[in-house]
């Protein structure tokens, strides 16, 4: 994931944090090997502390991710109830906002969702709230396969993701 430089504004995208936190904004995002094959190296400039703790770069870029689950068509009652996912063992984070998708495969708007212990998600919690939120929007032959909770960006200040199939739409473009 990367910034780019905005000439109309004479500045990088993203260098503005109170207006980041603000509202919504999505990374873009590249293959390794496009970026090595395409890019030009500039220079090297790490992110400041401010910038770390806001986009939160230790974030997975998929959080969960399965070939073998599908999102259900009615939501669990619980978590207990829900498929476990698999992916990190914890989400290091208080909350997020999940974007599902619609029937046609367009993205819908955003559900801050907090974790239960007020600091991370489990795994499984993290499938399970996705699992709720996703399931009104299911239809007979899922526009998908399988399950995936990608990184996207940030909304309002809180890091955000899209639910998706066991591919990315990364993947899904390339392939």
């Amino acid at each position: 994931m990367y910034d780019t430089w905005w000439p109309h504004i004479d500045g990088w995208g993203l260098a503005d944090l109170g207006e980041v936190r603000k509202r919504r904004i999505t990374y873009y995002v590249v293959p390794a090997s496009t970026l090595a094959e395409k890019a030009t190296y500039l220079r090297a400039e790490p992110l400041t502390e401010a910038e770390q703790a806001l986009h939160r770069p230790d974030l997975p870029f998929a959080a969960a991710r399965s070939d073998a689950l599908s999102w259900p068509e009615e939501a669990p009652a619980s978590i207990e109830a829900s498929a476990k996912g698999p992916g990190p063992e914890a989400l290091e984070v208080p909350e997020v906002y999940l974007h599902p998708f619609g029937p046609r495969g367009g993205e819908r708007a955003g559900v801050r969702v907090k974790a239960e212990n007020g600091t991370a998600f489990t795994r499984d919690e993290l499938v399970w709230r996705a699992s709720v939120i996703q399931a009104p929007l299911i239809r007979a032959g899922a526009s998908v396969q399988g399950i995936g909770i990608y990184r996207s960006g940030l909304n309002r200040g809180v890091p955000a993701f899209y639910l998706w199939g066991s591919q990315s739409r990364l993947d899904d473009q390339i392939a």
